[in-house]
């Protein structure tokens, strides 16, 4: 059987490292990107405006916002592509490990026994989440950010750069945490914070 040919939503720097985890895994070809905003080519793949090609197996949102990616994966779906999940083969996925479609689990990464990951996840480049943590639908764990186990982590929130959270920690849904921070108690909902440790400085609109 033949590689499953697929389409990228988005060519910006997110998209071309989803393609390139794609391309890696081995199971895809990456047909180009769907995008209205770019022209040419990126990655020496063809962008394809927003006109789908015939033969398209399947799709994957190459989009860093976890809000723009949610509302881009209901049009996809709606559309009727399948969402696949991509995982760089350099990363390490443990035993019990469960994710939803549209899942990107990039170069590095490891992910611990027996996590939870919803649709749509991000587990960026060198990320860690380790075991028996729950991760919500959308939410973005940026490059090096490192979670203990048992952390829960809302949907459509986005753990930024370098962070650190401390074992069985709940950041709520909607949250961002600052680059660089860390993370020792629960966060709620709906909210931006930073610093060591991380607190409230802000309610997200």
């Amino acid at each position: 059987m033949g590689k499953q040919k697929i389409v990228i939503y988005g060519a910006g720097g997110h998209g071309k490292m989803v393609a390139d985890a794609a391309i890696a895994q081995g199971e895809y070809e990456v047909t180009g990107f769907i995008d209205d905003s770019a022209t040419g080519s990126v990655m020496d793949l063809p962008v394809l405006g927003s006109e789908i090609p015939e033969g398209i197996d399947g799709a994957i949102v190459g989009v860093g916002d976890p809000l723009v990616r949610s509302k881009l994966q209901k049009k996809v779906q709606d559309a009727g592509l399948t969402i696949i999940s991509v995982v760089h083969p350099t990363a390490t996925v443990c035993s019990g490990v469960v994710f939803g479609e549209g899942t990107v689990i990039m170069p590095q990464a490891v992910v611990g026994v027996d996590t939870v990951l919803g649709d749509g996840c991000i587990i960026n480049t060198d990320a860690t989440v380790d075991h028996d943590s729950t991760i919500g639908d959308f939410a973005h764990i940026s490059p090096g950010a490192h979670l203990a186990g048992e952390v829960s982590i809302g949907a459509n929130t986005q753990v930024g750069i370098g962070s650190s959270v401390k074992e069985g920690v709940k950041i709520g849904s909607n949250s961002i945490i600052g680059a660089g921070s860390t993370v020792v108690s629960d966060i709620e909902d709906g909210c931006t914070a930073f610093g060591t440790p991380a607190k409230k400085v802000s309610e997200n609109t």
